[in-house]
């Protein structure tokens, strides 16, 4: 019997030795990578009512996305609500519910806010409440005073808000973009920064450049400088559809060229406007999103899956690195005062036009997201590293290869819009 209790030791033990080497594991430059985070994903148009189903829900997470924003089961009311977080819990979902009453809710009248969440706070997917999509600069107060009643009900659920971009105007912002962005920060002091930028225009060009937005990259810089300041990840929407008769619907290089761009400026996650596609109403027009309005899935469902594949993969390695700055290569964006031109290990950029985000981890270990910049063609290009650096990890369609640095240069081939992460080693 003791013979076979100490058997039984030491498999237990042994399990357990194993279960914590599955979360953590080191590669050959000695860096820790987690496996246990989840890189948030997330939707807005969710399926409407009467699609609430599991199937539907199945193939939200088929699609490689992790939360949900709610945009019409409030109209099925609290029936509808329930069954939608259930359905995301059985599909390891996350739910931000949205609740129009609770924009509606005056200062004398927050204490309302208890009745309107406490059906779902204590649900296991239940992420948050939409508070307010694209607020202007004078209702800050109103919203914080809105956030610190929720936060007594709901401590650890998300106030959702979403802002303007920096191309919407000064009266729809309060103010210029750095004022908005500032003091939404500093008031409302929200745990996620999330906005909307919608690049790409309908085409009147061959040039690149003068079809999409000037202020891209501007917003990224201006978002992305003010999150570090304030100590916030933040989230942003990738443009899945035409709308208004000035936006195109974007190919795969173009939802790709998104997405590496905004992890080369330290996105935290990201959203896609929009998931189902909205009904025609009011002054606005839509084409066809993810899923279309009969619920078929478009060419762009496959294309995110591909896509959401590899992000998961690579962003939850970039959660916990700290931004250190952006470098432009071959080309000058607009509108963007300072530029960083250089970073510790990079010696030299030679090739094609990139985007190249610059990264440290909590103990000083750099890395580097190196991005087409062109959504178009594909690119070559050539980093010259300084010669401390003798082992690279590289991350590509989301898989990573270890290998020596030969000659101090790492050579790569990009396909329009992607972005390959390097992880540097001594």
């Amino acid at each position: 019997m003791r013979k076979i209790y100490l058997i039984s030791s030491f498999v237990i033990i042994l399990l357990v030795v194993l279960a914590v080497m599955t979360l953590f594991k080191k590669d050959e430059n000695n860096q820790t990578t987690t496996n246990n985070e989840v890189f948030p994903i997330g939707l807005w148009v969710s399926p409407p009512v009467d699609q609430i189903t599991m199937e539907r829900y199945k193939e939200i997470k088929d699609a490689g996305i992790t939360f949900i924003t709610g945009f019409a089961e409030w109209t099925g009311g609290e029936e509808a609500q329930k069954k939608s977080l259930d359905f995301a819990a059985a599909n390891d979902l996350k739910v931000i519910l949205r609740d129009p009453s609770i924009n509606a809710l005056g200062m004398d009248e927050l204490e309302q806010m208890k009745d309107k969440i406490t059906a779902y706070s204590s649900h296991p997917a239940y992420m948050g409440h939409v508070f307010y999509d694209e607020p202007s600069r004078q209702q800050f107060e109103w919203l914080t005073a809105m956030k610190d009643e929720y936060s007594k009900h709901a401590p650890n659920g998300l106030a959702y808000i979403n802002l303007f971009p920096t191309y919407a105007s000064v009266e729809q912002k309060g103010g210029t973009s750095v004022e908005y962005v500032q003091d939404y920060l500093q008031t409302f002091k929200p745990s996620v920064l999330s906005y909307d930028h919608y690049p790409f225009l309908k085409k009147t060009s061959e040039d690149e450049s003068a079809n999409i937005t000037e202020d891209y990259y501007y917003n990224l810089e201006l978002i992305r400088s003010e999150a570090l300041k304030a100590n916030t990840p933040f989230w942003l929407f990738i443009q899945t559809l035409d709308f208004n008769l000035t936006h195109r619907d974007p190919t795969e290089d173009e939802l790709r060229w998104q997405i590496y761009t905004s992890l080369a400026y330290g996105a935290k996650g990201i959203q896609y406007f929009t998931y189902w596609t909205p009904k025609p109403g009011g002054s606005e027009t839509f084409g066809k999103g993810i899923i279309d309005l009969e619920g078929n899935q478009t060419r762009h469902y496959g294309e995110v899956q591909r896509l959401n594949k590899e992000v998961q993969a690579l962003g939850r390695q970039l959660l916990n690195l700290k931004s250190e700055g952006v470098i432009h290569h071959g080309f000058v964006p607009p509108l963007i005062a300072e530029l960083k031109e250089s970073f510790g290990p990079i010696e030299e950029i030679a090739g094609d036009p990139a985007v190249i985000g610059c990264f440290s981890d909590d103990k000083g270990q750099s890395s580097i997201l190196v991005v087409n910049a062109s959504y178009e063609k594909s690119s070559s290009t050539t980093i010259s590293l300084k010669p401390n650096i003798k082992n690279i990890t590289l991350w590509k369609n989301g898989e990573p290869q270890t290998s020596k640095v030969v000659g101090g240069k790492v050579e790569l081939e990009l396909i329009p819009g992607q972005g390959v992460w390097i992880q540097l080693g001594k």
